[in-house]
């Protein structure tokens, strides 16, 4: 994975009139960055925030949101959903707004692997343009800078998927690269369990039938119900199952969501 350094995202925001940053509406500040943010107001460059993938959320967790980025951190954010069509017209008229105000429209798009940029372009063009891939790093994902026309006058420069210097964390880790290439699974897998269970639990039973909070214990269940077992020596293959609860989690197989940091009711539903 190609990454973006601050000084070519200064270039890419300067030529831009909005900066929009996708995020997942099931974890935004860990899929945020203060860098693009920041060099977009030090721009003078409108910032709009994207909650994408807002039907894995309830909506009343998307309303909280919105709220919170707008009350404690001045950012205009928008909940949309590329596969059940929501907000997709909002969106749109949010670019059409001001378009009416410069002679055509520039939208530089930023977002971490597997948060749905190509398919937000899509859905904005209204037919298949920029190319969409099941897993970051594999065939097809977007490798360079790309301009997209979605609508006349309406330009939107996408970027490839990168690691700004302060987006860290689990997050960062599974989708900075391909499963199959996370160097530890087992330990990317046992952290997200770790923090699935803490906030809901009975989205892992739901997932894989299974009662238990040692996530070890997890992964050797799925292990042992799908066949998975080492030819060495004849042990479940917890590695594999820990890709598989990976991709379940970026798939959204899992449910889970977390909430705005002023919010202490439980989101276990």
């Amino acid at each position: 994975m190609r990454l973006l350094k601050t000084s070519e995202i200064s270039k890419i925001i300067a030529k831009a009139d909005i900066v929009a940053e996708v995020v997942e509406a099931r974890a935004p500040l860990a899929l945020k960055s203060g860098i693009v943010e920041g060099i977009a107001r030090k721009f003078s460059r409108d910032y709009l925030l994207i909650l994408n993938k807002c039907d894995l959320v309830p909506q009343n967790i998307c309303r909280e949101w919105v709220e919170y980025f707008a009350s404690n951190r001045s950012i205009n954010a928008i909940c949309v959903s590329t596969v059940k069509k929501v907000g997709i017209k909002k969106l749109m008229q949010v670019f059409m707004d001001k378009l009416k105000k410069v002679d055509s429209l520039n939208v530089a798009l930023f977002g971490l692997p597997k948060v749905g940029k190509s398919s937000l372009i899509n859905a904005l063009k209204k037919k298949d343009s920029a190319p969409t891939s099941p897993y970051p790093g594999s065939w097809g994902y977007t490798k360079g800078v790309t301009i997209y026309k979605v609508a006349p006058g309406i330009y939107i420069i996408d970027t490839p998927g990168y690691i700004p210097f302060d987006v860290k964390g689990l997050e960062v880790l599974i989708r900075s690269q391909p499963v199959e290439l996370i160097n530890n699974p087992v330990r990317a897998a046992t952290e997200l369990l770790k923090l699935v269970l803490k906030h809901n639990a009975k989205s892992i039973e739901r997932a894989y039938t299974v009662r238990s909070s040692d996530p070890l214990e997890i992964l050797m269940h799925i292990a042992i119900k799908r066949g998975w077992f080492y030819k060495k020596d004849g042990e479940p293959n917890i590695e594999e199952a820990a890709r598989a609860v990976i991709r379940d989690y970026l798939d959204g197989k899992i449910r889970f969501y977390l909430t705005p940091p002023a919010r202490k009711l439980s989101n276990s539903s």
